[in-house]
């Protein structure tokens, strides 16, 4: 009988397929009035795009050939390597306003909390597996992981990207509830955090906050919404958005969402959602039938990372959130998630793949 854990891994790939052409031609309709008025060239962004998926395939496939174990074997190391490279941010950015990029001879070459999430879900995911038992022991939390979630969740705040810092401690804190951890010991840090974070918080930030607490929405939500609401059902068209004229900024990156909308209405954000959920569902499928539980996390955390992000930006874009600023992966402009998405998507398939060699091992020897 074929194997279940097989019978996933062709539609784990049609569904990333399937996400990256239709992200292709959102983004091209999305970019491509910005990029004639920015460049004279409509294909402008959606050509840098490709480039960089073709990377990321390149990623893709490097992280499917390797042997998913060596990430256990140096999950600390790579959380190290991971703060080293936020703090080469720091001195190597040529002058930008942020330290959230590594700039080297004027190009971004990485955004480095892209970098330090998918380390942090590794060492996480090793953590779960080594303390399983204690999981709940207060100790064993103290000094065996929260001094390295803290400084990760840290140094990103501090560059400052306080949008990731919330996004990744909510994609951490669902894999340890995942994991079995008592809720007690998430809930006082994360109203420290979210205290600390109200505090450093810029005006612009301060503003949009009071703003949507009293029950408001910005101008781009508002915009948002009015794209939403003219595309209805079945949408205006492919490339006839009004929006995208100069109404919305950033519509090839945080507000890519309204434009597909006003494009292909209701039906249109449906089938995005269908393509997430589904690939949620099969990657929760590979979780399940993991051979270890470090594997197991990993591919949660793989699986939850996508779906987070993707609804982090529905919400915010609706007015449900204050404007984050965070990327749906694969239609969103921007060459480091698209690279870490598809290598992280890579890891997952690998796991999938060592699953059936194992399965196929114990079968065969018994």
């Amino acid at each position: 009988m074929k194997n279940k854990q097989a019978i996933y891994e062709k539609p784990i790939i049609y569904v990333i397929i399937a996400t990256i052409a239709i992200g292709c031609l959102m983004l091209f309709s999305a970019s491509s009035t910005l990029a004639f008025n920015k460049f004279g060239n409509s294909a402008f962004y959606i050509k840098r795009h490709i480039i960089r998926l073709i990377i990321g395939i390149l990623a893709f496939a490097f992280a499917y050939k390797l042997n998913f174990k060596i990430f256990k074997q140096n999950a600390k190391k790579l959380l190290f390597l991971s703060w080293f490279i936020m703090l080469c941010a720091y001195f190597f950015n040529e002058g930008s306003a942020t330290n959230r990029f590594l700039i080297i001879n004027g190009k971004n070459i990485i955004t480095t909390s892209d970098f330090a999430k998918l380390c942090l879900i590794i060492f996480t995911s090793q953590f779960i597996e080594n303390n399983k038992s204690k999981i709940n022991d207060i100790k064993i939390l103290l000094y065996k992981y929260l001094p390295y979630l803290c400084i990760t969740l840290l140094l990103i705040l501090f560059q400052p990207d306080l949008s990731s810092t919330f996004t990744i401690l909510v994609l951490i804190t669902l894999i340890l509830l995942v994991a079995g951890i008592n809720i007690k010991f998430l809930l006082y840090p994360g109203i420290s955090g979210i205290i600390f974070s109200l505090l450093i918080m810029k005006d612009f930030q301060k503003e949009r906050f009071l703003l949507w607490w009293n029950g408001g929405i910005n101008q781009q939500a508002e915009n948002s919404i009015n794209a939403l609401g003219n595309g209805g059902l079945k949408g205006v068209g492919f490339d006839k958005s009004i929006i995208k004229e100069g109404f919305l900024p950033e519509v090839h990156t945080d507000f890519i969402l309204p434009i597909i909308g006003e494009e292909f209405g209701f039906i249109g954000i449906f089938f995005m959602f269908i393509l997430f959920l589904s690939l949620y569902s099969l990657g929760i499928n590979v979780c399940k039938a993991a051979p270890d539980i470090f594997s197991s996390m990993l591919c949660l955390g793989i699986t939850l990372n996508i779906l987070v992000y993707f609804l982090i930006n529905v919400c915010y874009v609706v007015g449900f959130i204050p404007t984050t600023g965070l990327a749906i992966p694969f239609f969103s402009y921007g060459g480091s998630h698209t690279l870490f998405n598809l290598f992280s998507l890579g890891i997952l398939l690998n796991i999938s793949n060592h699953t059936n060699l194992y399965k196929y091992k114990a079968i065969k020897y018994e």
